[in-house]
């Protein structure tokens, strides 16, 4: 809980936000349930619907929540107190990719893990959602969260009626679960013996070929990405990360089984190496025993499906009741505004500039600091020193939120900011 000082510090920059932004609404807002959570509380207030706009701004306006949302869904009476109450009759299909959800960055810092979900973000819907899913560009809403990534909101009519379970299967789609290796690595008959009544046929996997769509072609490029990074590698390293990468396997893969798949791979005949024909002959027969064929499919599966596999928490997708920031809303943790934009925006969109609220003051506010910490925000960068600092109020309000700041409510420049 932020101090009395700075929770009404913060409240007072929230407010002049709603007051002098325009709210930017969602499609069909009427028939969408609202909650919202507040500084000087714990719970959420919800089953709230809003008839216009302009009363959604006056609440907004008059009571400063912390965090504003708004559901998926579209029902028939959206402030019923219960869900059977409210007859639910269609949802928006969602797609949240946060910190908690993207491989590497949970642990980054916060400009740096920003960048990284983004790139996940593109990803999803540059390689899925605009690719092998087809939606069109109209019919997807890209949404800064205002905290640790973004939202994708898809609208395309055929989607909205889709039960919890069919939008599972668009998710395990998209993540690759359950991905079929025997599909994606198809056996084909090469060579048929006869004996006396009986006739034998031999089979052997073909690899997916560059120029293959969806996840054939995606695998195909993560193997090829994936021999380069082994290749590069010393050969001792090379093994390490062959055995780090099958090493939460089901099957027993020892030592002599990834020696002899590195073999396999990189070792050179006549010239050429079993990874030179994979990538110039689509060949998958290079591998001396089974075994180390077997390894190479886990491989696939542990490594390389992971690499190339769409990120989304899966829960949210599924969900067909979901409550989700409101765009134009202010995040509590952060300052930051929610932020829609297209997808030909997002290359270009900087949080940390674009997410500023404008409505924030630019006077000069006392804050205390914990400890030194540095921000750059609207293009600048700030080095607060431990103790007290004196910085433009966007920059308190930022770092207040983020529990980096409190105000100095002993400092002049405070008491000139708040008019006391």
């Amino acid at each position: 809980m932020l101090s009395d000082e700075s929770r009404k510090f913060v409240a007072r920059q929230f407010a002049r936000h709603y007051r002098d932004s325009a709210l930017i609404m969602p499609d069909r807002f009427a028939k969408r349930e609202f909650g919202f959570m507040f500084f000087d509380r714990q719970y959420m207030m919800r089953h709230m619907a809003f008839p216009t706009r302009a009363a959604l701004k006056r609440y907004l306006v008059e009571n400063v929540p912390a965090h504003a949302y708004y559901s998926t869904a579209y029902y028939d009476t959206p402030n019923a107190p219960t869900m059977a109450e409210k007859k639910w009759l269609a949802a928006d299909l969602l797609f949240d990719l946060d910190a908690d959800h993207v491989r590497g960055a949970e642990n980054l810092p916060y400009e740096k893990m920003l960048e990284r979900v983004k790139k996940e973000v593109i990803r999803l819907l540059d390689e899925f959602l605009l690719g092998d899913l087809g939606f069109d560009a109209a019919d997807l809403s890209i949404v800064f969260s205002g905290g640790r990534g973004y939202h994708v909101h898809v609208r395309d009519p055929a989607v909205l009626r889709l039960s919890s379970h069919e939008r599972r299967e668009i998710v395990d789609y998209v993540t690759g679960t359950d991905l079929d290796l025997d599909w994606v690595f198809p056996s084909t008959p090469f060579e048929q013996s006869r004996y006396k009544d009986r006739t034998g046929v031999a089979y052997r996997r073909t690899m997916p070929k560059r120029g293959d769509g969806g996840w054939r072609g995606r695998i195909r490029q993560g193997i090829e990405d994936l021999l380069s990074e082994l290749e590069a590698l010393p050969e001792e390293d090379a093994r390490k990360r062959i055995a780090d990468d099958l090493s939460s396997s089901k099957r027993d893969i020892g030592a002599k089984t990834v020696g002899g798949l590195y073999a396999d791979l990189f070792t050179k005949n006549r010239g050429v190496s079993g990874a030179d024909r994979i990538r110039n002959e689509d060949a998958y027969e290079v591998f001396s025993e089974k075994r180390n064929s077997e390894a190479f499919l886990e491989l696939v599966n542990l490594r390389v499906r992971g690499d190339v596999k769409g990120e989304t928490d899966e829960p949210v997708t599924s969900d067909i009741r979901r409550l989700i920031r409101l765009p134009s809303s202010l995040h509590g943790k952060t300052g930051f505004a929610v932020m829609p934009m297209t997808r030909e925006a997002l290359d270009d969109f900087d949080p940390f500039v674009d997410a500023v609220p404008c409505a924030f003051e630019d006077t000069d506010v006392g804050v205390l600091c914990e400890k030194a910490v540095s921000v750059e925000l609207r293009g600048e960068r700030f080095a607060l020193e431990e103790g007290s600092n004196t910085v433009p109020a966007y920059v308190a309000t930022h770092l207040i939120c983020r529990n980096r700041a409190a105000i100095d409510s002993g400092h002049a420049k405070y008491l000139s900011a708040t008019g006391v």
